[in-house]
């Protein structure tokens, strides 16, 4: 199946040759954590973990199509902060 990794800071380099999105080929049933081994990243620096915009984990199962982000400690905080900006989020929150 195909996926898209998107990689944050330092882990463009570690394991996406300087490309901060790249397409993955992994069997039916993998995980997060399979992208990970497959990449060679160094999962201990792997701070915030996103599938299609939501927070997972490297046991999330991941399917055909998916988007898969991944960030390093440095910028996990400013991630999550932008996230709250989106339109989205601004919208649920009126009342």
């Amino acid at each position: 199946m195909h996926v898209t990794v998107l990689l944050g800071g330092f882990l463009r380099h570690e394991g996406g040759g300087g490309r901060q999105e790249l397409a993955v080929e992994l069997p039916e049933g993998s995980s997060v954590r399979d992208v990970i081994v497959q990449l060679s990243l160094p999962p201990h620096r792997i701070k915030m973990i996103m599938v299609n915009g939501r927070g997972a984990t490297p046991d999330t199962q991941i399917v055909a199509g998916d988007r898969v982000a991944l960030f390093p400690p440095e910028l996990s905080f400013n991630t999550f902060v932008s996230l709250g900006f989106r339109k989205e989020s601004v919208e649920g929150r009126k009342s």
